[in-house]
Parts: C-alpha cells; sequence; structure tokens
C-alpha cells in the first residue's frame, strides 16, 4: 500500500488522519474538531483541518478505489440527491447495490441527460458485462432512460438490462442519502464547487469505509477491534504503517 505521493508537513501523519476521518465521520464542524484536538494539547486552526480535508479526501477516495471488491449483483439502485453550492443547486448521483454497499457517486451542476450518462458511465468502468445488474431501479427522469439507451449502444451496458421505475424499488438508495447529507449540512454549506466535490469524495468515502464495505482487507476482522483495524487500515493507504496489538 506504500505511496510516495503522499508526503506530510509540520504535524505528524496520525495527526492529519485523525482529523480527516473525524470530520468526515461525524456531524462536527471544523471549530469543533479544533477543539476535540485541544483538549489532547494538540493546536491546530479550523483553517487548517479545512484544508487537510480537501487536500486528502480525493487522494482517499483513488486509494481506496483500487481496493473495492467488484461483485456481482442482480440489481442496483440509482437515484440522485440535491447538494446547494453558493446559493444554486447542485445534483449528487449515487448507486448502491443490493446489499447497500456504495458504488459510486458523481457531483453535477445539471440534472439532465449528459448527467445521467456520465454518472452511469461512471459506475460501469469497472463492471465487465458479466458482472453488470441484470436490474436497474431507477426513478422516473427520462434521463435515466436515455443513459440506458446510449450505453446500450457503445455496448457499455448489457443489452438485456432490465430498468424498473417503480418508487418503492428505490427506497434503500433514497434512504441512503440521509448520512452524506447529514454530513454535509454540518458543513454548512459550499461556497465553491470544487471544494464541495473534495469534502463529498472524502464523506462518501468514510461512509464506505464505517459501513465494512473495506473489511474484507482488515488484518483481524472482529467485532470488537473492528473500529481500530479500520482506522489502521486508512493508515497503511497513506504510507503510514500502524502496529495493531
Amino acid at each position: 500500500m506504500n505511496n510516495p505521493h503522499f508526503k506530510w508537513k509540520h504535524f505528524a501523519p496520525e495527526i492529519i488522519l485523525w482529523s480527516v476521518r473525524w470530520y468526515g465521520s461525524t456531524p462536527l464542524s471544523y471549530a469543533h474538531l479544533s477543539d476535540m484536538l485541544a483538549e489532547r494539547g494538540i493546536a491546530v486552526n479550523r483553517s487548517t483541518l479545512y484544508r487537510w480535508f480537501i487536500e486528502y479526501s480525493p487522494k482517499l477516495r483513488k486509494t481506496l478505489r483500487n481496493y473495492q471488491f467488484i461483485r456481482s449483483d442482480s440489481s442496483w439502485q440509482l437515484d440522485e440527491t440535491y447538494v446547494k453550492v453558493k446559493g444554486k443547486w447542485h445534483f449528487l448521483y449515487r448507486a448502491i447495490n443490493k446489499q447497500g454497499e456504495t458504488l459510486d457517486f458523481y457531483f453535477s451542476q445539471k440534472r439532465n441527460n449528459n448527467a445521467a450518462y456520465q454518472f452511469m458511465k461512471r459506475v460501469l468502468r469497472y463492471y465487465k458485462e458479466e458482472k453488470q445488474p441484470k436490474t436497474l431501479n431507477i426513478d422516473k427522469h427520462a434521463s435515466y432512460a436515455y443513459a440506458i439507451s446510449r450505453l446500450k449502444n457503445e455496448g457499455k451496458l448489457r443489452i438485456d438490462v432490465e430498468q424498473r421505475q417503480v418508487k418503492y424499488l428505490n427506497n434503500g438508495v433514497e434512504s441512503k442519502h440521509a448520512p452524506i447529507k447529514k454530513l454535509i449540512t454540518s458543513a454548512r454549506g459550499f461556497r465553491v464547487r470544487k471544494r464541495a466535490w473534495s469534502s463529498i469524495q472524502g464523506f462518501e468515502s468514510l461512509r464506505m469505509l464505517n459501513k465494512g464495505q473495506f473489511d474484507f482487507w482488515l488484518r483481524h476482522d472482529e467485532r470488537d477491534t473492528r473500529v481500530r483495524e479500520r482506522s489502521a487500515f486508512m493508515n497503511r493507504l497513506f504510507n503510514m504503517e500502524t502496529v495493531f496489538a
């Protein structure tokens, strides 16, 4: 898991990873996190915590992608939710499998045919035809039908896939928006789209880690030690070996 691109400056790497993990996993403000660290004798300005999260969240997502298990599933659920950036609505597209695991996500300024197409193409890029689902559960927005048809024509989606537009079949993904929206709300909105996307990558990646989607990589996958093991796994992703007793 060594990666020479991760370099630490001024602060011990474990402090940076604590901060990224705590902020991205809980509805804390940067001010609250700064106070928590101060109680432990560590003085970190809230603006520094913000820069850490913005910088390392995309790196965490990119690295975790290499360790994500690609399973075959009979059905996927796809949906989008609203996120405000500088007073304007943007759209967070999300896909989960029938186990409730996050497959991928996509952030768009628009909710249209091209956004749905780019989102679905992004989700499918790691799945060969034999790994693709037989059923896609989607909402009634016409953009999904366009995206599915285009992807079939391009040979990127199996021809026999069934699309279902039944509301209750998408309850799973709609309910899965809530934890991410709670973290976004605690961030008190976004002012810059690029930084909003960086933050969302951190929230989504840590949510996947905390849901156990990477537990098969743990050295000791036991209930009593799982939280500490997940923390150690994340440290190893950033070239920081942890001795776990």
